[in-house]
Formats: structure tokens, C-alpha cells, sequence
């Protein structure tokens, strides 16, 4: 009873709050206060993917949903990214009918990796997969050691698990645990040495001896090697190769792929989206082809005119430096004069406090790069 008055109640606070914009996260947490094991009640007909990492998560969780629903499945996704536990009750209570079954072909949840472990405290995806794992919101989170405990009480021994081969420190959880790996191979934008303050794998994380780096994509994600326990990159089933940062083309495993959002992490993170969805069953070809198709939310990503100049607004994570140091690469990338305008703007949950994480940005890569940096904001 406690369950169907839950799922009644929370539908009904949806369908109410969906026009005042307050139906992601409230309809989920009073649903739970109702019947406090709902997320174990659920069934679900079809496969459930549950998408984690320090960055990259909404964007790679929704370009897995349109690859699913170009192929003509059905699917179930909190798409606007309400990825703590109101937000993904919210999700299935309103894709499930009265009796508790969702009834969608694949059911596909952006999970915050530090309230995984509550997500998952009655009920377990089939899969999960980790874009990457970075130092990320100090103040919430802690270090990145401490998000890797909480991973560890969410992912039961039965789920598998899709992971980051470029990446030695997510690519080494729950390791008894059935995986796969994605990967990308060497391009012209890797470098020998790091470039990034941000480095949280100069030691290696099963031994603690100083991890050897072979080349860099970014941050401490690369080709690296342990010379003390021999820890290096993991086999790799899903490989991007033949990349053009150019032309945004690229394949994987020799199934051609195109992207408009011509950055390492946004390829990477294609990648896994392909990665996933043929864990999931469906053809690689297909996948590709839809992956080719799918657009970054311009929110995250937009370009337009000012005046006679071009623009282009690139969302960072706040309080997570490796965003920003990828937002700084795009830039260094780009030919012509450029001038850079950096907007920080307040944290909430800090009580507008911390800017601690700002010192961990290599914004002296834009000097003499750029013909100007203006900073505004609150900040």
C-alpha cells in the first residue's frame, strides 16, 4: 500500500510541479518519505545503465538515451541531470505504472558517484559506467580516494562495469567485478609531458610507487605504467582510432564517427556512450551512426555571433578544475585571435567561500596565447 500511495503521490506532484519547474528532484524525495524502500520495489522490464564519474556524466547519459531511441527503443532518463536520490526516485516512479514496473526497453540514470551508494542501497543497475574519476567539489566531496569507498558500497559484485582504459585510477574500480574497457589511442593534442596542474594520479593507486606516463590526453588521463607493480592501461574492446580534431572525424573500431565538439574528453566520452550501448546489445554501426547525429546541449556548448565576431560559451564544472583546464585547451586549440572571458561565478553550498579550487587551473597556459583575458562575475 505504502508503494502505490508513494507512486500516486509523487506522479501527481510531477504533473503539478512540471510547469512551475520544480518536478525533477521534489516528487522523488516526498515519494520516498512515503515509502522509504521504493527505488527496491521497482521493476524493470528492460536493462538499467547507471552513468558516474567526476565529469562528463550528463552529456555522455544523454547521448546514450538518443543513440537508444534512434534505434527505436524506448528509454527512461533523467535527462535535465537531477542525478541525486530525489532526482533518480523522480525518474522511475514517473516511468513506472501503478504496480511498480517500468515497462521501457533500456532505463538509463546519471548517478552522482558520491550518493551512489544510496541510490543503490536497495535496488542495482545491470551496468555502470565511469567516465572518469578526478578531484571534484572538495568541499562536498573530499578526495578522490573517498568517492572511490562510496563507488565500492554501490556497485554490487553482479553489475558490470564499462570503464576508462586512459584513466588509472576509475579504470581499477571494484576490480573482481565483470568489465569492459573504451580507450583512445594517441593524437596530435597528447603530450609527453603534463600540461595541467590538476594531476591526481602521480602515484600509482594500487601500490603508491610513482606512476610513469608514457603520453597525456589530459590531466592524468593517458597511456601510463607502474614500475613498481607493473599496473598499466587495460586491454581495450572499444578503441577510438584515425582521430581528426580537425573535422571531428573518428572511428571506432573501424566504424566511422563524427562530432562536432572537436575536444579529446567529449571523443572519449562518444566513446563510452558507443561502448555502453553495444554492452546494451545494440550494433555497433548503429550506435556510431547515431552517436554522429547527437548535439551537445547549448548550455554546455554554444557558438553565435557578436557583432561581426564569432563566440563560443563553453560550460565549466564549478569547482572542478579539470573542466576548466579542458575549456582552456578548446580555446588554445582554435586559430585567429581570441579574446577570453572567464566568469566564476558563486558556489551555494560553500556560502559563496571557496575559491581554493580556482588556483588549481593552469590559466598561465593562455598567457601570450590569447590577445586578452577579461574577468567578471560575482567572484
Amino acid at each position: 500500500m505504502k508503494m502505490k500511495l508513494a507512486l500516486l503521490v509523487g506522479k501527481l506532484l510531477y504533473l503539478v510541479g512540471k510547469p512551475l519547474g520544480k518536478s525533477t528532484n521534489l516528487p522523488g524525495e516526498i515519494a520516498l518519505k512515503i515509502c522509504p524502500d521504493l527505488l527496491g520495489r521497482i521493476r524493470f522490464d528492460g536493462k538499467v545503465l547507471a552513468v558516474t564519474g567526476s565529469n562528463g556524466k550528463t552529456s555522455t547519459a544523454n547521448m546514450i538515451a538518443h543513440i537508444i531511441k534512434k534505434q527505436g527503443h524506448s528509454v527512461a532518463h533523467n535527462a535535465k541531470g537531477s542525478n541525486l536520490t530525489g532526482g533518480v526516485a523522480t525518474t522511475l516512479l514517473v516511468a513506472a505504472d501503478l504496480s511498480g514496473r517500468v515497462r521501457e526497453d533500456f532505463v538509463v540514470l546519471e548517478v552522482d558517484e558520491r550518493f551512489s551508494r544510496l541510490i543503490f542501497k536497495d535496488f542495482s543497475p545491470d551496468m555502470m559506467l565511469c567516465t572518469n574519476l578526478f578531484r571534484d567539489q572538495l568541499t562536498r566531496n573530499g578526495n578522490v580516494d573517498v568517492i572511490i569507498e562510496k563507488l565500492h558500497e554501490a556497485i554490487k559484485p553482479s553489475v558490470k562495469l564499462i570503464l576508462n582504459a586512459n584513466d588509472p585510477i576509475s579504470g581499477d574500480l571494484a576490480p573482481k567485478n565483470e568489465r569492459v574497457y573504451y580507450g583512445l589511442e594517441k593524437t596530435v593534442q597528447s603530450k609527453e609531458e603534463c600540461v595541467n596542474i590538476t594531476h591526481d594520479a602521480k602515484v600509482c593507486p594500487r601500490c603508491f610507487g610513482r606512476m610513469g606516463y608514457e603520453w597525456h590526453h589530459y590531466n592524468h588521463i593517458g597511456r601510463f605504467s607502474c614500475p613498481k607493480c607493473g599496473y598499466h592501461n587495460p586491454e581495450v574492446k572499444y578503441d577510438a582510432h584515425e582521430i581528426d580534431l580537425s573535422t571531428g572525424d573518428f572511428s571506432v573500431n573501424g566504424c566511422e564517427v563524427h562530432t562536432d565538439y572537436k575536444d579529446l574528453f567529449n571523443i572519449l566520452n562518444t566513446t563510452a556512450a558507443i561502448a555502453a550501448c553495444c554492452e546494451l546489445g545494440l550494433p555497433l554501426e548503429k550506435c556510431c551512426e547515431a552517436a554522429s547525429s547527437f548535439v551537445v546541449l547549448k548550455q554546455r556548448y554554444d557558438e553565435f555571433k557578436v557583432g561581426d565576431r564569432k563566440a563560443v560559451m563553453i560550460l565549466s564544472k564549478n569547482q572542478n578544475p579539470v573542466s576548466f583546464d579542458q575549456s582552456i585547451s578548446h580555446v588554445l586549440e582554435r586559430e585567429g585571435e581570441k579574446t577570453v572571458v572567464v566568469f566564476v561565478n558563486n558556489i551555494n553550498h560553500t556560502g559563496h567561500r571557496d575559491t581554493t579550487w580556482l588556483y588549481d587551473i593552469a590559466f598561465e597556459r593562455l598567457v601570450g596565447k590569447v590577445d586578452a583575458i577579461v574577468g567578471t562575475g560575482p567572484r
